[in-house]
């Protein structure tokens, strides 16, 4: 694997990738989404959408699906309080966390409530594919950025108890720390996706450049917008330029 891959921690049951069940409330997020699972062979009619925790509880209870690939931040409420509710209500379905939050108190909070893998929406395609395949094949992927955090407490702390549980209505709704610094806050795609943006190219250019789908090029633009607190390219480049971030 590549330095960017995936890490797994210890491996579980084998998985199975459909049907699949999407929850997810940003339009861009669910094609990027769909485009990965046919890039692993999962059929696109076995594939359903739900943008909100109400609509995926009621397609659950209508249908079986072999897993959910769950959103934290729902408008309707927290993804860590609906893989709660799947444990106890479904638990023959595997839930698999894809989100921008990266908190300690979130990241514990959807592993506890039941989420066999924790995987960060900035990847690439290539490696949420190689993510759930892993997931599949019976290993419980972790983004290794999460990975080495819990490595990184679990040695600091020999012998205690894990850090006080958040309640999950708590945990999908607390706002991210401030970053001390907008570039440790953006990833190295999202740098390079800003400083081509500042170039004037487009999404599709911009892709062909970086050898990744417009839907990746997307989604990459609207973790820099949030991250930065701006609603467009204009504002996005003179903030970067005001920060520091450009040459």
């Amino acid at each position: 694997m590549t330095s960017a891959a995936f890490a797994s921690i210890e491996a579980v049951h084998p998985v199975a990738l459909s049907p699949t069940l999407i929850v997810e409330d940003d339009p861009a997020m669910r094609e990027r989404l769909r485009f990965v699972l046919a890039g692993i062979g999962v059929d696109a009619r076995q594939i359903a959408i739900a943008d909100s925790v109400g609509a995926a509880r009621e397609l659950l209870g209508k249908q079986p699906f072999g897993i959910a690939l769950v959103d934290i931040g729902l408008p309707d409420g927290s993804g860590v309080d609906l893989i709660a509710w799947l444990q106890h209500r479904h638990p023959d379905v595997s839930a698999v966390v894809i989100s921008a939050w990266r908190t300690d108190e979130t990241i514990f909070a959807a592993l506890r409530a039941g989420a066999i893998g924790y995987l960060l929406k900035e990847r690439e395609d290539a490696e949420l594919g190689v993510a759930l395949r892993s997931i599949e094949q019976g290993g419980a992927s972790i983004d290794p950025s999460i990975a080495r955090r819990i490595l990184s407490w679990v040695t600091a702390q020999p012998g205690s108890p894990q850090p006080e549980a958040v309640p999950p209505s708590e945990a999908g709704r607390a706002a991210d720390p401030v970053p001390t610094s907008l570039t440790a806050a953006l990833s190295p795609r999202e740098r390079k996706i800003l400083e081509l943006v500042s170039q004037g190219l487009s999404n599709r250019d911009m892709a062909e450049l970086l050898s990744i789908s417009r839907l990746t090029v997307e989604c990459h633009t609207k973790n820099i917008y949030r991250k930065l607190a701006v609603n467009s390219r204009t504002e996005a480049v003179y903030q970067a330029r005001k920060h520091g971030l450009l040459d």
